[in-house]
């Protein structure tokens, strides 16, 4: 039953990992999870059972079984780590392979298979090579995700003048196209995630022709993502090298001669040596490692890895072998087209954003009867985060805005404090009060709201932000302003992003920046819980009306003794007051624009200054939005490697 359960476990492997890099699921993640940690855990005592009794006299095909369990101790190819931290471990891996190895041979040596001669025998020795193998090239495959590939001597990184084109394809091959392009600037993400590579191909400025709409070049990312969770969580980028290529002849090889030598022994053998329920669980586990070896063959086969490596041995082949690695990477392509591959096995992110709005939850968790509990508990905040958080796709808009925000610093020196890769919004800020005579208190008024703690700065902006699109939302209904669909998506765009970083603020704290704390965070919500009010709306009328008595130079006592000195809180109710008084100023809806702008700013400053170690993180479970806006820094800002179409 142990054996068995061994096996099921690495079939559930092979169909979960399918769906972790599309899905930021809590209940995959845990059933992916248990199974990852029971798939090891099984497979280590079932040898360390069989080495007791390799001698029973009823079950001697018991100690056959040992090497399948090495074999399951080499995992899936889709998945060799369940977290980043996997891939540090590999020297306790390799410790582990050394013992089970052991053990394995010890089963072996003391079983009566190894004694005698004949077809069983064969089988034995081909499936202990082949569990050996796998087991190895997974320690391999942990030790080159979880490290730089040093190079042997000191040597300077070499630049080349190598040029991506994108091909004149049909719309039903540009993804095709894409995922080539993907493939050839991986480099680029490898360094951003796992730091310099020795011998990796650098863009400069001076060799980036890649002309492509802002939408191919997220889908260009997009795919990376996907292909970076591939080299920290799978085997896929080992295994399509001249090393997997031998584990995978070696593997498919051996087990199906395993198979045919077991069938014949059984059937030329004496009858009745072994239990009948022995001889089924053979079967089982012969054909199951057969099955499991000819879909990694297949996987590999089709994978996008092998048309990109075929594609780039014929770049640098000359002569006939030009000829014969081009011909291999149409008939590559040709093979990925006629079974669908991008369509079946899509190569992308989870494609969502979280979403915390802080005076919703505290306006919700304050009526809820479980909130309350929870409270009594002692879990009132990991309650909140579980029950009042969620998620939402990434619209077009909101990839428009930042790819819109990310293009304007093109042409800004990298050390200046507007630049994106500095600036929390001073940018934005700065543009919109220069040049126009209504726009120039903008920054002068505002700048002090930015040019502070960057969680702080969040929850600010996030409480303006609330402020002003209830006070819009009221405005718009009573027929003020008008609000055409093109304001409302910005509108929409805003609010999403706002919850956005204080999700990541409230639950990833780790993926801003080192060493952040969400104590302002939580300071803020024990702050808001104590007002009296009955909705999200009551709360930001009422905070609109504390910013106003700040603006004015006064102070609503009873707002002061019940929320105590909230410096965050009170400077966020003072920038929401201000945001209106420019609006009305106007008699127009005109703030929208630089609010959206300074969210997006904020986000591409969060991205580029969160550690690799967390974003590598990250992949694992999905990925996140601000990864995808951390890479668009890099190609266009660092390494300016694509180019926009109009369209």
């Amino acid at each position: 039953m142990m054996v068995l359960l061994s096996f099921t476990l690495q079939v559930v492997l092979l169909v979960l990992a399918e769906f972790r890099r599309s899905m930021d699921s809590a209940l995959l993640k845990a059933f992916l999870w248990s199974a990852y940690i029971l798939a090891d855990s099984t497979a280590i005592y079932v040898l360390g059972h069989l080495s007791v009794i390799s001698r029973s006299a009823e079950h001697q095909l018991m100690a056959f079984w040992a090497p399948f369990l090495l074999l399951h101790l080499g995992g899936q190819d889709n998945i060799t780590a369940y977290a980043i931290e996997d891939n540090r471990l590999w020297l306790r891996h390799l410790q582990t392979l050394i013992v089970q190895v052991a053990a394995a041979g010890y089963v072996l040596y003391e079983s009566s298979i190894i004694d005698g001669r004949g077809l069983l025998q064969t089988a034995t020795i081909l499936m202990f090579v082949v569990g050996f193998v796998k087991y190895g090239g997974r320690v391999w495959v942990l030790k080159c995700a979880g490290s730089n590939p040093l190079g042997k001597n000191y040597r300077s990184f070499r630049r080349s003048a190598y040029l991506v084109t994108l091909p004149k394809f049909t719309s039903r091959q540009d993804t095709e196209a894409f995922l080539l392009i993907a493939h050839q600037l991986l480099d680029v993400s490898k360094e951003l995630f796992k730091g310099p590579l020795p011998n990796a191909v650098l863009y400069n400025r001076s060799t980036s022709n890649l002309e492509l709409r802002w939408k191919d070049v997220y889908e260009v990312l997009e795919m990376q993502l996907s292909l970076m969770h591939d080299v920290f969580f799978t085997k896929f980028e080992v295994m399509h090298s001249w090393f997997g290529l031998c584990i995978h002849i070696i593997s498919l090889l051996g087990t199906t001669i395993a198979l045919s030598q077991f069938y014949h022994h059984h059937w030329t053998g004496p009858r009745g040596a072994y239990g009948r329920v022995d001889v089924i669980i053979t079967y089982v586990l012969l054909i199951g490692a057969v099955v499991l070896e000819i879909i990694s063959v297949l996987r590999a086969i089709f994978s996008s890895w092998t048309y990109a490596y075929l594609v780039q041995q014929s770049i640098h082949a000359q002569g006939e072998g030009s000829i014969l690695w081009n011909l291999l990477s149409r008939v590559a392509v040709s093979l990925r087209w006629l079974i669908h591959a991008v369509g079946w096995r899509r190569r992308y992110w989870s494609e969502s954003m979280g979403q915390l709005n802080m005076l919703q939850m505290c306006a919700r968790s304050r009526t809820s009867r479980f909130s309350k509990i929870a409270r009594c508990m002692g879990v009132e905040d990991p309650w909140n985060m579980l029950v009042y958080s969620g998620s939402i796709r990434v619209s077009e808009n909101i990839k428009r805005l930042v790819i819109n925000q990310v293009l304007k610093s093109t042409n800004i020196l990298h050390s200046s404090p507007y630049s994106i890769l500095n600036s929390r919004g001073q940018g934005v800020l700065k543009l919109w009060g220069v040049g126009v005579e209504n726009r120039r208190s903008l920054y002068e008024d505002l700048t002090w709201s930015v040019d502070t703690e960057l969680e702080e700065s969040i929850l600010i902006w996030h409480v303006a932000t609330d402020i002003y699109l209830c006070w819009l939302t009221d405005q718009s209904k009573a027929g003020r302003f008008s609000l055409g669909k093109q304001l409302e998506e910005i509108a929409m765009a805003i609010e999403a992003l706002s919850n956005y970083m204080v999700f990541l603020l409230a639950t990833r704290p780790y993926m801003l920046r080192p060493h952040s704390s969400r104590n302002a965070y939580v300071e803020m919500c024990y702050g808001l819980r104590k007002l009296e009010y009955s909705s999200a709306e009551d709360l930001a009328r009422l905070l609109r009306r504390h910013g106003d008595a700040l603006n004015r130079g006064c102070l609503i006592d009873e707002f002061y003794c019940t929320v105590g000195d909230d410096k965050t809180l009170q400077r966020g109710s003072q920038l929401g007051a201000q945001l209106i008084d420019k609006e009305v100023e106007r008699s127009e809806v005109f703030m929208l624009n630089p609010i959206a702008q300074v969210w997006a700013e904020i986000l591409c400053y969060v991205g580029c200054n969160c550690s690799a170690y967390s974003h590598a993180k990250q992949i694992g479970n999905g990925g996140d939005f601000i990864t995808i806006a951390a890479l668009l820094v890099e190609y266009i800002i660092n390494r300016n490697i694509f180019k926009f179409a109009e369209s």
